[in-house]
């Protein structure tokens, strides 16, 4: 079909079988690396109206205060990150947190010891090591080792591709996670939120 008012696609989504023949059709994986290469990792802007969402994945204290953590701006659907995995070819997935408020529980402190504690966002994605039947998200808070001066803990080595969203530090014997805390010189919002335009716009090109 000859181009119209010379408009000429730019990009099609396609792929090829094991011996190169191209197939008429596209997979899950090939739409999430397409849209992936769009977005640059961190906070999307709000999901529902595309205003800009710094409040998306926040991290605050649970309702009454308990070892507990609550995720999100408070707005179901609202909230969506992109996660860029580290393997060679994986690309990114976007998140979209659908609930107003996650709630994530949060490891017991030490008897003795000061630990420090962080709130990933994760992947896993049995296509890129991961356990999974098929690729899905979750939000996790771990503990790193007790110590007189700990440090964060790293990202669980199953994960197949993970964001640190925010970092807070607790004594021994806390029985609670508050605002206070998470807001404190010890606790550190890790969270990307200059990212919140696409970085590149796939068009179309005009030729005269």
């Amino acid at each position: 079909m000859a181009a119209v008012g010379s408009l000429k696609v730019f990009a099609i989504a396609g792929r090829t079988d094991s011996a190169g023949t191209a197939q008429v059709d596209t997979d899950w994986e090939e739409l999430r690396l397409l849209v992936g290469t769009l977005l640059r990792p961190g906070l999307l802007p709000n999901a529902l109206d595309q205003t800009p969402n710094s409040s998306g994945f926040n991290v605050r204290q649970n309702t009454g205060a308990d070892m507990n953590v609550k995720i999100g701006s408070g707005t179901t659907q609202r909230d969506a990150y992109v996660l860029r995995g580290g393997v060679a070819g994986q690309g990114s997935y976007i998140l979209r947190l659908d609930s107003a408020g996650l709630v994530v529980s949060v490891p017991a402190t030490d008897a003795a010891l000061p630990a420090r504690y962080g709130v990933f966002a994760w992947i896993d994605d049995a296509a890129y090591a991961g356990t999974a039947a098929r690729a899905y998200a979750g939000i996790s808070c771990l503990r790193g080792a007790p110590n007189a001066s700990p440090v964060t803990p790293t990202a669980s080595a199953v994960w197949s591709a993970s964001v640190l969203l925010w970092e807070f530090q607790l004594p021994a014997l806390a029985t609670a996670v508050t605002n206070v805390i998470l807001d404190s010189a010890t606790s550190f919002d890790r969270r990307t939120s200059a990212d919140l335009l696409p970085q590149n716009v796939l068009e179309s090109q005009v030729f005269n």
